[in-house]
């Protein structure tokens, strides 16, 4: 009924489950005994195409809401430069 499947590959389940869910790496790292970080970033987590999705969206999200601070930054200085001209 089940794929055959190993209590390893588990923990590269678990490990990028908890990177999907947002877990800090450094509370993964603890959580599976790694000594280095590295050893969970380069080992045991694997990026799925929903971890790259998501985490694109949040760039692009983010780049927006910046752009979107720096329109309005701009749209005061000029309104000001305008009002020293008067």
């Amino acid at each position: 009924i089940l794929p055959s499947f190993s209590c390893h590959s588990l923990r590269h389940t678990f490990t990028t489950r908890l990177v999907e869910s947002g877990v800090n790496m450094k509370v993964a790292q603890e959580v599976l005994g790694h000594k280095d970080v590295s050893t969970t970033l380069d080992v045991y987590t694997n990026v799925t195409k929903e971890l790259a999705k998501r985490e694109f969206n949040n760039l692009e999200e983010k780049l927006s809401e910046n752009l979107d601070v720096m329109n309005q930054m701009n749209k005061k200085t000029s309104g000001s430069e305008d009002q020293d001209d008067d």
